[in-house]
């Protein structure tokens, strides 16, 4: 399944939960506690019912909370490993790319997913070719499988020799 342009943008743009938001929740939530609270009359079991209510929510958002950080921080620590200055060039270099593609199918009237369609197959033949041919002259055989160890400990010698 393709991603559509608006599944692009909203991954470029993420929805998260605004303080206003948030506020807005909290006094939602309160205003209707609080209008419970005026139509039941008070007695000393709605009193521990209430109180069982508010310290189980607390109790769970402290607990949320400290997840949520633990989780935020790996996820910050994944990233750091992951997002380099390195991946973030060569992310560039491909979005440049393909601004550039964009542009030159428009001036042609073409589209882009048509190009890349008609393209492919012609590039993996290329570069299949390409990569026989440096094969050939190079010499370089597959590993005979017959005479590989069972036992799965493959070495270099075996993987890559050259007659």
């Amino acid at each position: 399944m393709e991603a559509s342009e608006e599944d692009w943008e909203r991954l470029g743009d993420p929805a998260i939960i605004t303080a206003k938001q948030m506020i807005m929740l909290a006094i939602t939530v309160e205003i209707i506690i609080q209008t419970f609270a005026l139509i039941v009359a008070p007695t000393a079991w709605w009193t521990w019912q209430l109180l069982g209510f508010i310290t189980a929510t607390n109790l769970a958002a402290v607990i949320i909370a400290i997840i949520a950080q633990k989780t935020a921080n790996d996820i910050g620590e994944s990233t750091k490993r992951a997002f380099t200055p390195a991946f973030y060039r060569t992310v560039t270099l491909f979005s440049k790319f393909e601004e550039y593609f964009m542009e030159e199918a428009l001036k042609q009237d073409r589209d882009m997913s048509d190009e890349v369609e008609d393209m492919a197959p012609k590039i993996y033949g290329l570069l299949r070719k390409y990569l026989d041919a440096k094969a050939l002259e190079a010499q370089i055989e597959p590993p005979d499988v017959d005479v590989l160890p069972v036992d799965g400990n493959i070495g270099d010698d075996a993987l890559f020799r050259n007659p």
